[in-house]
């Protein structure tokens, strides 16, 4: 005897007002009304299990034991010399008040052992993170990056720098003609070098040459001193010449600048990323950090290979005449090549490869034609190609390609392709519209890989009056192109682990796993 097969079609999951749907939802809620729920692979709608607590007691700040609420949590892996690897879970925390505390676990958040506390001012902020290799960089707008190499935590920057230049005008006749600046790169003799220098001081010369001194550098294996200068009218640093001998401490420069332009360009900078940045993003073998409180729409470009080397005058400012007064509010890196740069309101593209060509870096910025851009970093994510979702009109659509899905200021959710975006959230319209445009910096997005659905959390209005932080959500289930709403999900941020453990931090310092 075969088994009777019942077929359900759905196209969508809430409807236009959230009161229209195809599957006769109070059927398939809790007993006690709870509507978190989920559809799996076979098309079955089953409701979510919970969230086992992974801490014994909540996270309180190593030096006051204040309680403390979960900004943000980041895997970390760290492969050894030998091919083994080390898991880590990093935790920021903060008080509330004068506290904010970076914390590392071992055990998936069971038990959490502190690194730092970054201070008062920076309390509330939202941290960015970013690995290359067995670094893990973090950025969060207030203090300088730091780099987590899994056991000590450092200032992001180059140590070793090389001799500072000082340089001053020579009147005899010579070859420059503009406004100049120098840096030095000491080298040993197995050709390794150091980190490039402080940018000397600027000169103006007319037709003259320059007179150059340092101190010399204290390394006893430096064998000699490459010299780099920009071209009178240019910001890149090009090689000059190699000076022979640690004791050597003056130099008088008299290269054309046609000369130089063949040269090799300056690759090691030694730049710290800018104090204050906000985030950090690889892209094309680099680390992009973006903005900072001076500079809302600069993102600067990190030397190839050395992240947290950064040329003071690499970078991109992302503004035109409809821009001015945005921020931006996050990156996403080789998304079909480029380097995809949000604002509030737009959203913009970088192109190329990196390479100087006539003494200009040859990155294209382009402005998209998004309507507008994303809310915050946390609220963007990858989709994978063959992602389905509904329309506008209330048709079902299927990506052809990795697209990057987002929550705008207009309190909707979109996905963008490259170029355009295109409003995917309009089943669930009516329950975005309780997202508070004032925390629109705590919203965030968690992708479930496993179950093939992404997770949108925000803060909206409660009855108990506490409105600060994210405690609604909505899961687009793109396997099928339906919506759920998760409502009283004070949930503050989240990442999957590896074999499909979602880890979900709770509104206070207690860290969950995600059960189906």
């Amino acid at each position: 005897m075969g088994y009777p097969i019942q077929t359900q079609v759905f196209s969508v999951f809430l409807g236009t007002q959230e009161g229209i749907h195809s599957v006769a939802l109070p059927a398939i809620y809790s007993s006690s009304g709870s509507r978190n729920l989920w559809i799996d692979k076979l098309g079955r709608a089953k409701k979510i299990l919970g969230y086992s607590k992974q801490n014994s007691s909540a996270v309180t700040t190593n030096t006051g034991a204040s309680a403390t609420r979960l900004r943000a949590l980041r895997a970390y892996r760290k492969t050894e010399s030998d091919g083994t690897f080390t898991r880590q879970l990093l935790g920021l925390f903060d008080d509330g008040t004068n506290e904010c505390e970076l914390w590392y676990s071992t055990n998936d958040g069971a038990a959490w052992t502190f690194i730092a506390d970054f201070g008062s001012g920076s309390v509330g902020a939202i941290p960015d993170f970013a690995q290359v290799d067995n670094t893990l960089f973090f950025a969060d707008g207030v203090v300088a990056p730091r780099a987590w190499n899994g056991s000590s935590l450092s200032t992001a920057g180059a140590s070793g720098k090389s001799p500072t230049i000082t340089a001053s005008v020579n009147t005899a006749s010579g070859q420059l003609n503009g406004s100049y600046t120098w840096k030095m790169v000491s080298v040993d003799a197995a050709e390794a070098r150091s980190a490039g220098s402080v940018t000397s001081n600027v000169i103006q010369l007319q037709d003259e040459k320059a007179n150059l001194s340092w101190t010399a550098d204290s390394d006893t294996d430096i064998t000699g001193y490459e010299l780099y200068r920009t071209t009178g009218t240019g910001a890149n640093y090009y090689f000059v010449t190699f000076i022979d001998g640690r004791t050597t401490t003056s130099y008088t420069d008299n290269a054309s600048d046609l000369d130089i332009l063949e040269h090799r360009l300056l690759q090691e900078h030694g730049d710290a990323p800018a104090s204050g940045s906000y985030y950090c993003e690889p892209h094309k073998q680099r680390l992009w950090w973006g903005r900072t409180n001076a500079n809302p729409r600069r993102v600067f470009w990190s030397d190839p290979g050395l992240p947290d080397q950064v040329g003071a005058n690499n970078y991109l400012d992302f503004t035109d005449q409809s821009s001015v007064g945005d921020i931006v509010t996050g990156m996403v890196g080789d998304f079909e090549g480029m380097l995809v740069v949000f604002q509030e309101r737009s959203i913009w593209t970088v192109s190329g490869t990196g390479q100087i060509v006539s003494d200009i870096m040859d990155w294209v910025r382009t402005k998209s034609n998004a309507v507008v851009g994303a809310v915050s970093q946390r609220s963007i994510v990858k989709v994978p190609a063959g992602a389905v979702y509904t329309d506008s009109s209330g048709n079902q659509v299927t990506t052809p390609r990795v697209m990057l899905a987002y929550f705008t200021p207009l309190g909707d959710i979109r996905i963008f392709d490259g170029n355009n975006d295109t409003i995917i959230s309009t089943p669930v319209k009516e329950t975005l519209k309780t997202a508070l445009y004032a925390q629109r910096a705590k919203v965030h997005a968690t992708h479930d890989i496993e179950n093939g659905h992404i997770m949108f959390f925000w803060a909206g209005p409660t009855t108990s009056g506490d409105d600060a932080e994210p405690n609604q959500a909505v899961v687009w289930n793109y396997r099928w192109g339906v919506w759920y709403v998760w409502p009283d999900m004070p949930m503050s941020g989240g990442l999957e682990l590896s074999l499909g453990r979602l880890v979900c931090v709770a509104r206070y310092a207690d860290v969950g796993v995600h059960h189906d």
